[in-house]
């Protein structure tokens, strides 16, 4: 290559070299960084754990919902304190949250143990044990089930099967085609000329008044 050549070529780099210092002024003198967004999470698959309960800090590698303010900053490992301020406020309608499912909901009872955060649920070091009872046959059974419900189909809500009634607090009602009262008197009465039922102290047992009208 003669030294015409090689002067021909530098111009040619000189040339591009100018043409990219151009661009890159345009594009960036006095602009503003332009924002983006990385998505994407952990990528090693394994290493994700999903919120449930387990203990302190270490284990929220797969995110971690925090629900009140001694969440934060809880020690790692250990328990958070009691806590005084809740977040993450939530409902369950069709609309949000989704509706409680009737045959799947369920009501447990645990045995705490050593657990003082009840609200805490990923901090427990343990699942807690479920409480049990003996049921008529006196068999031990869990204190876990699903909630025995009644469903209106007038007023269109869900009421709950009772198995006690307290007598001092439970009004016997009446009401109109609209839903409103039109008759309410309580079941039981000190005065046992009002009252509905009397205390059967042979039988040990509630019986209801029997009323007879001559005639009829």
């Amino acid at each position: 290559m003669n030294l015409n050549e090689r002067i021909t070529e530098l111009e040619n780099q000189v040339r591009v070299l100018s043409a990219k210092v151009i661009d890159l002024s345009t594009n960036t003198e006095e602009k503003l960084k332009t924002p983006y967004t990385i998505a994407g999470g952990i990528s090693e698959k394994g290493s994700n754990t999903p919120i449930d309960i387990k203990s302190g800090r270490s284990h929220r590698l797969g995110g971690h919902v925090i629900w009140n303010n001694t969440e934060i900053e809880a020690p790692i490992n250990k328990e958070p304190s009691t806590p005084t301020k809740g977040y993450n406020k939530h409902s369950h309608s069709r609309y949000s949250g989704g509706a409680l499912i009737n045959d799947v909901l369920e009501i447990v009872e645990y045995i705490w143990g050593t657990i003082n955060n009840k609200d805490s649920q990923e901090f427990w070091k343990t699942q807690p044990k479920i409480a049990t009872i003996k049921n008529t046959k006196n068999q031990t059974v869990e204190k876990i089930g699903k909630l025995d419900l009644i469903f209106n189909a007038d007023t269109l809500k869900w009421g709950v099967s009772a198995y006690e009634l307290d007598i001092k607090k439970c009004n016997l009602v009446e009401r109109d085609d609209n839903g409103n009262i039109i008759h309410s008197a309580p079941l039981y009465n000190s005065d046992k000329t009002k009252t509905c039922i009397v205390w059967d102290d042979n039988g040990k047992c509630w019986r209801f008044y029997a009323t007879y009208a001559e005639g009829n």
